[in-house]
């Protein structure tokens, strides 16, 4: 659980000494961070465009599979939801061969976005299990167990 409280503060606190740093996390950390946080868009600087769940609650990965396996890794970790919008970046990030499958997707996903508009506010990670919407080390203990 503590381990969580990092990866909380790896993408809210931008002041920590080692913010910087790539740290690493077991597959199950990362699963249950994914499923416990949200990302509400304001300024989409902070966002991630393919790996943030930021698309009504959800992520790409979630929504369009097959898509999101055509963004080489490097990408999925760099593109924000801003430089992603901006003149439609994100679709340049899909490299290979695309079949039916992932044209579709790609059709689904341009039309989910093509209205999103960002704004001047920073973008807010929200933790699903508080009511203030931020992470606490005694709300994560039931979260291991919920489900």
């Amino acid at each position: 659980m503590l381990r969580l409280r990092w990866l909380w503060l790896s993408r809210t606190d931008d002041n920590r000494a080692w913010s910087g740093l790539d740290m690493q996390f077991s597959a199950d950390e990362q699963a249950l961070f994914f499923a416990s946080t949200t990302m509400r868009i304001g300024s989409g600087q902070r966002a991630l465009f393919w790996e943030d769940r930021w698309i009504q609650g959800r992520a790409i990965k979630e929504l369009m599979p097959q898509l999101y396996n055509c963004i080489p890794k490097r990408r999925r970790k760099a593109r924000s939801v801003a430089d992603g919008l901006l003149d439609n970046a994100w679709a340049r990030d899909i490299q290979g061969l695309l079949g039916i499958h992932e044209i579709g997707q790609y059709l689904t996903l341009w039309n989910m976005i093509e209205d999103t508009t960002l704004n001047d506010q920073p973008d807010q990670l929200i933790w699903k299990w508080t009511a203030s919407d931020i992470y606490t080390a005694n709300s994560c203990y039931p979260a291991t167990f919920h489900g």
